[in-house]
């Protein structure tokens, strides 16, 4: 993915990148088989045939992997050095490692998924990584977050930060954003094990096209 910066030094601390670092075979082997078809079905109509895609925050590659089989030409990224590794196996696509902070990018994407990531940038720097994927994204070009549903900024005992959004919050974030609209916001429950808790707040985001059109 030449539109980035080289990867930053691995952390191996105890935040969030550590967590995954240190737990990286056991999140892979816990998400590679969720079966996200119903996200897919929303995103995916979106982006034209053979259309470019970012995998935000990839983790075990398990979406990249899927976008690659439907004929999508795909980049991803990831934090975690562990993760990106696994990934890179997984789907033979060069998972660079970088955090949202730090992507830079011209608007190369049809469509960018943040799947469950943008969910551990602090909240004082929600707007920055914003900012960057939206920059990556072409005119006409969509956007998918996902977050855990609720409000403020947690620590989880696992060591893990996370920035839970509501309607309201998300509203507000993509309102500083007047080329962006947001076209769609729902409510998912948990996936795998988890389903039935932890809900998600889901939502997409279209970047106007040529002329401002939406």
């Amino acid at each position: 993915m030449h539109a980035l910066k080289p990867p930053p030094s691995p952390d191996t601390d105890g935040s969030t990148t550590g967590y995954y670092d240190r737990n990286a075979q056991a999140y892979f082997d816990a998400t590679l088989n969720v079966d996200m078809s119903d996200l897919y079905d929303e995103f995916l109509p979106n982006i034209p045939p053979g259309g470019r895609i970012l995998d935000a925050g990839s983790g075990s590659g398990r979406d990249t992997l899927a976008f690659l089989k439907k004929g999508y030409e795909v980049d991803a990224f990831d934090s975690s050095p562990a993760l990106a590794e696994l990934s890179t196996r997984l789907t033979g696509v060069s998972t660079q490692v970088i955090r949202f902070q730090e992507l830079e990018s011209t608007p190369l994407y049809d469509g960018i998924w943040a799947c469950a990531s943008l969910l551990h940038v602090p909240a004082k720097e929600l707007h920055d990584a914003l900012t960057r994927l939206l920059r990556a994204l072409k005119l006409g070009g969509v956007l998918y977050v996902s977050v855990k549903h609720g409000s403020g900024e947690r620590l989880a005992d696992d060591g893990r930060l996370f920035v839970d959004l509501d309607k309201t919050g998300i509203q507000k974030l993509f309102a500083k954003f007047p080329d962006i609209s947001l076209r769609k916001i729902w409510i998912s429950g948990g996936e795998g094990p988890l389903r039935g808790r932890d809900n998600w707040l889901n939502a997409l985001a279209l970047k106007a096209p040529e002329g401002g059109n939406q």
